[in-house]
């Protein structure tokens, strides 16, 4: 059974702390090594639809995914960046969104470590489209295909269900990109999910 560790540097307030947030937390070393895991965090890792831990060490379910979490946590830890990504989950088709911000340890030995964050992408159909709108000003169309984007949908696949064209799809996507202020398609993807995963 999974036993939950406390942080060190601010003992039993920084753990209660992160036990009572609701999203699967994790601190990490720059090898993905669990350092940490909230209540949430030992949640995910029973489930095992996303991660799992081997050795200690935080692990996404799929390969590619693997590697992406273990480059955005080490890109993290070595630059003190914010990295966000996604990860698929086996039995939802909506991806997860995990972010990684940096966190440094005072106490010898300094270490540098991530914490990881990870939100459900599920857009509600309702209140994700009325926020859009009041964001961005996006279109009815376009509210669409950003739900479409954000359930991990291609752009094809978004045209055959909206029976539009690939090259309509990709105009409505280039204006909400000029709405947005977002450069490309996956800045534009992990805004609307940071969106679709707000209370």
């Amino acid at each position: 059974m999974l036993e939950p560790t406390s942080l060190q540097t601010t003992g039993r307030v920084a753990s209660a702390i992160m036990d009572y947030m609701r999203l699967p937390t994790f601190l990490v070393g720059d090898d993905a090594t669990l350092l940490y895991r909230n209540a949430a965090g030992m949640a995910a890792l029973k489930d095992g639809d996303c991660f799992r831990e081997a050795d200690d060490t935080l692990f996404a379910i799929h390969p590619a995914d693997n590697a992406r979490l273990r480059a955005a946590i080490a890109g993290t830890c070595a630059s003190g960046e914010r990295h966000t990504i996604m990860i698929n989950d086996v039995r939802n088709p909506r991806p997860y969104l995990v972010t990684a911000v940096s966190f440094q340890d005072d106490e010898p030995p300094v270490k540098k470590s991530a914490i990881v964050f990870v939100q459900k992408c599920e857009p509600e159909d309702d209140t994700f489209a009325r926020t859009l709108r009041q964001l961005f000003r996006l279109s009815a169309a376009e509210t669409a295909i950003a739900a479409g984007l954000v359930a991990g949908a291609d752009i094809e696949h978004i045209a055959e269900s909206r029976h539009a064209k690939i090259t309509t799809v990709r105009t409505q996507i280039a204006a909400m990109l000029l709405k947005t202020r977002t450069r490309r398609q996956g800045e534009l993807i992990a805004l609307f999910s940071r969106i679709c995963s707000l209370p």
